[in-house]
């Protein structure tokens, strides 16, 4: 999904501003001459409240300020872009260059998350600032924006896409004689949309894609689309991992048969078509919804958190390996196991400011990812204790061989409440969800 959806070159602007509350006045300005019936104070006041609570400073230069608010309407940006740089009171004192104001109706709050995924995939390559500083008009800019490419990708030629569109094809065929619930084509880069096209099956498509590709053409040819945190991962786990999704969104279930195409890591083309009997081939997965259900939290919940830990096992904290447990739903059990390690840095804050579905929260989540102690998250996503030490049963006889103390506790969670844990090893960097006092997946990112 791009950016362009949400933004028009009407509301770029190159900032005069030389403070944060001035750039801010200016860019809401921009947004009331283009929707007259916004009122501008109350605009103001809960982006300052907001920035008093937690900094918009979401990356090197570039700053996100979001707001919901009541009546507003669908998701919209205002865009400013400031060449000298705009002081941000953010940690290091670093000023933005680039300030995304977001703004969406309270009652569009799963569009709102939708608008911020759109902006971070946009903003992903560092080098957009640099490219936006030859820029010098709003049309540029947005120009820029929206044409940019998420990878440098040239086009596929066209024998690779005419046997990918025969192996599609051959899918569909296979889905409909094996009376197949969908064909999942998991693609691990860009996907050609030419692949996807002239489909001629009745079966639903569902495509699933990493988090690094663009998406929006092929898009259009697929029933379902799932953007999965897979980049790195090798084909059978970005597979499960697929697979994972999929039933937890409920577009698949425990007695589908499902069509499989699938590329290798980094490719662009799919290579590989298997046929999947998710119950018996993925017994673990597929009792996982209805765990979820029973856990309390949402499939939005979940991905967000494996999201966050996936970016967490590949990068560290300043080249450092960390290791980390995330313990989601079934809160009022989960606590009753736990005891807090250090003073929780979450204590206090209004609920709307500590939930993990905000963006704005990845790099301060990431950081107390190196205190010792669980993150108990309840299940509509709101953190409610960062530093907790479990006490369960010891799941130390059941662990796989060369598995620690961190894991024994994701594990003996998972056995004593209807809670998911998400665990990070710090000597492999391997991510492992625990559900029932099982291990559902293993994954091993790629490492930066």
């Amino acid at each position: 999904m791009q950016i362009g959806k949400y933004l028009r070159p009407e509301l770029i602007l190159f900032l005069r501003a030389r403070t944060k509350r001035d750039a801010l006045e200016e860019m809401v300005g921009v947004l009331c001459r283009q929707r007259p019936e916004t009122d501008a104070d109350v605009v103001l006041r809960e982006l300052e409240r907001r920035e008093s609570i937690l900094s918009s400073r979401i990356a090197a230069r570039i700053a996100l300020p979001h707001v919901l608010l009541p009546g507003f309407g669908a998701p919209i940006i205002v865009l400013g872009y400031s060449e000298d740089g705009i002081p941000w009171d953010s940690p290091g004192g670093e000023g933005v260059n680039l300030i995304v104001l977001g703004l969406c109706g309270e009652e569009y709050g799963k569009e709102h998350i939708d608008m911020i995924a759109a902006v971070a995939n946009s903003l992903h390559d560092p080098a957009v600032l640099d490219r936006m500083a030859a820029t010098g008009t709003p049309e540029q800019l947005y120009e820029l924006l929206t044409a940019l490419p998420r990878t440098p990708t040239g086009p596929m030629d066209a024998g690779t896409v005419a046997i990918c569109r025969l192996m599609l094809q051959h899918a569909e065929a296979m889905a409909q004689e094996a009376d197949a619930r969908a064909v999942m084509v998991v693609a691990g880069a860009d996907l050609d949309p030419g692949i996807l096209a002239d489909r001629r099956g009745k079966v639903p498509l569902v495509l699933i894609t990493d988090e690094s590709g663009e998406t929006d053409a092929a898009a259009a040819s697929a029933d379902h689309l799932l953007q999965v945190p897979g980049h790195g991962l090798e084909r059978a786990q970005r597979v499960k991992l697929a697979l994972l999704y999929a039933l937890s969104y409920g577009i698949i279930d425990s007695a589908a048969t499902v069509v499989v195409l699938s590329g290798a890591a980094r490719a662009r083309t799919i290579n590989a078509l298997e046929v999947v009997e998710v119950g018996r081939e993925f017994e673990l997965l597929v009792s996982f919804r209805s765990e979820m259900e029973r856990g309390d939290f949402s499939p939005h919940v979940f991905h967000r958190v494996l999201q966050i830990a996936v970016a967490l096992a590949r990068e560290g904290r300043e080249g450092t390996p960390v290791g980390a447990i995330f313990v989601l739903g079934d809160y009022q059990n989960v606590r009753r196991r736990c005891y807090q390690l250090v003073i929780n840095p979450f204590r206090g804050y209004p609920e709307s400011e500590r939930n993990v579905l905000d963006p704005a929260l990845e790099e301060t989540i990431k950081e107390f990812s190196r205190v010792d102690g669980a993150c108990l998250i309840r299940g509509d996503g709101v953190i409610m204790s960062l530093g907790a030490y479990i006490q369960a049963e010891d799941a130390a006889q059941a662990l796989p061989s060369g598995l620690g103390a961190r894991h024994a506790a994701a594990m003996a969670i998972s056995m004593s409440t209807q809670a998911v844990s998400i665990v990070i090893s710090q000597s492999t960097r391997r991510i492992s969800i625990f559900q029932q006092g099982h291990m559902v997946v293993a994954l091993d990112p790629e490492q930066h």
